[in-house]
């Protein structure tokens, strides 16, 4: 499914725990990767040729480290604009996702950490996001989120069009032998409390025969799968899941209904995106 990924790098201690963390994703069928720097050039006029010079031998490094994972690798260093250019750079070397780190210690002061929250709302391929806490560099850093990520999902849907397609992602991921997924649907409070309670318990039941249906389809490939029906804001609900301790991986679409329906990245996402404890898996709209 992921045979080919794009791998953003800054050349951090941060980004050392990002490449070691590659090798989780040949569960998926990871064979090569592109690992991509983009010089900031509003950043640097002038000093572009200087920084892409400073850069290479980082970047033959980290390459090295991807390669003693059996993993094949071309380097790609462009000066540009990051979000953007890494995007374009995953269309032109045909990547099946992009991998990025988001917030943590080590991430406090990497230019990944801004760069990765851009990146998702311009995507158009699925972006595994991954908590870094640094300790150590190089072969020695610890990501501890990154051990075994596949082990149990946490799969929050909408049931919106995005989800459906994520669900799709998700369906292929348990092929591989995900031992547990959790399907977890949030109903808003705020819509809740609107509803007569006939009404929301007519919802729910919906909501919960849906839920049933996809748990279904999931068990048929051999998983083990729990389902979470709650009241709330869907974004902290989700955000508190992966504080449980519970979960290794959370699959979702970056977007979805209401207010910021037509947004390409939706306000859950981006609170799940901030918030979350485990790396996530974000499937776009369309691709």
């Amino acid at each position: 499914m992921f045979e080919k990924i794009l791998i953003a790098t800054d050349m951090s201690p941060a980004a050392d725990c990002l490449v070691q963390c590659a090798a989780e994703l040949k569960t998926l069928g990871l064979r090569k990767a592109v690992l991509a720097h983009v010089v900031y050039v509003a950043n640097t006029p002038g000093l572009e040729e200087l920084l892409k010079e400073k850069a290479s031998p980082q970047l033959e490094r980290q390459k090295k480290l991807l390669e003693k994972q059996g993993i094949a690798v071309d380097i790609a260093l462009e000066l540009g604009i990051p979000a953007h250019d890494l995007e374009d750079l995953a269309d032109r070397h045909g990547a099946d996702a992009i991998l990025i780190g988001s917030r943590g210690h080590g991430l406090a002061r990497s230019a990944l950490g801004g760069v990765s929250f851009k990146l998702l709302q311009i995507t158009r391929h699925p972006v595994f996001l991954s908590r870094i806490n640094v300790e150590g560099e190089g072969d020695q850093c610890r990501i501890s989120v990154c051990i075994r990520p596949f082990e149990k999902i946490l799969f929050p849907t909408d049931f919106s069009d995005t989800s459906e397609r994520a669900f799709s992602y998700l369906l292929n991921i348990c092929k591989e032998g995900v031992p547990a997924v959790t399907l977890m649907h949030v109903m808003e409070s705020q819509h809740a409390v609107h509803l007569p309670k006939k009404s929301l318990e007519e919802q729910k039941t919906l909501d919960l025969e849906r839920l049933r249906s996809m748990q279904e389809q999931l068990e048929r490939l051999g998983c083990r799968v729990s389902t979470e029906w709650v009241s709330g804001s869907p974004g902290d609900e989700i955000v508190d899941m992966t504080k449980t301790g519970n979960y290794s991986l959370v699959v979702m679409g970056n977007h979805g209904k209401g207010l910021f329906r037509e947004a390409l990245f939706g306000s859950v996402a981006n609170e799940v995106a901030r918030g979350a404890e485990v790396p996530v898996l974000f499937i776009p709209a369309i691709r």
